[in-house]
């Protein structure tokens, strides 16, 4: 690269980067600020207002809802039917797998991929490196722990932690408020007033 492009290319950087800073209080990644994250998902043929990181990576074609943000570092697997309802919140680093070839590794070959639609409802919470396996259902208005691994199908409300993941509590809805009522042992939190 010739010298006086490497000192344009970094001048452009410095200045989209001051500019994030400023208006969202961030820097991130140069293709990240250069491109629309809302222009990725309508290419992807995602809904109304939903974005989409750049470092995403996506398998097949997953039917995704409006109002949707995908955090970065995600992986979206729709190889085997993949669908998320509106308003659903993708933390960063999460993994949601409709295919796997555990058996067609073990039996040297002689098995198929299986492949396994899965279903996240509408306002759905996935936390940070959940991992959202095949065949799974997640119910509308349900918490998915950071980290948890999800395995069998969550009832609607639900708020699920751990591996594998398993019901702590429930999401309680009000007319303008929400929050988290966990198991009896814990401690109450809001989300939203």
């Amino acid at each position: 690269m010739k010298e006086n492009m490497k000192v344009k290319y970094e001048r452009i950087r410095k200045e989209i980067a001051e500019h994030m800073q400023e208006k969202y209080d961030r820097v991130l990644p140069l293709d990240e600020m250069l491109l629309d994250r809302w222009k990725k998902a309508e290419l992807l043929g995602f809904g109304e207002k939903t974005s989409v990181y750049e470092n995403v990576y996506v398998y097949g074609h997953p039917d995704v809802g409006k109002d949707v943000w995908i955090g970065p570092l995600t992986i979206l697997d729709g190889t085997g039917g993949l669908k998320i309802g509106d308003g659903c919140d993708i933390s960063c680093g999460v993994m949601i797998f409709t295919h796997s070839t555990h058996l067609r590794c073990v039996s040297e070959g002689k098995m198929n991929i299986v492949k396994k639609p899965v279903k996240i409802g509408n306002y759905v919470y996935v936390g940070s490196s959940a991992v959202i396996l095949p065949g799974v259902t997640i119910g509308d208005h349900s918490v998915i722990g950071a980290g948890a691994v999800v395995t069998n199908d969550i009832p609607a409300f639900s708020v699920v932690m751990g591996v594998p993941a398993r019901m702590v509590g429930k999401v309680i809805i009000n007319k303008k408020s929400a929050r988290i009522e966990l198991g009896a042992h814990e401690e109450k939190s809001d989300i939203v007033s």
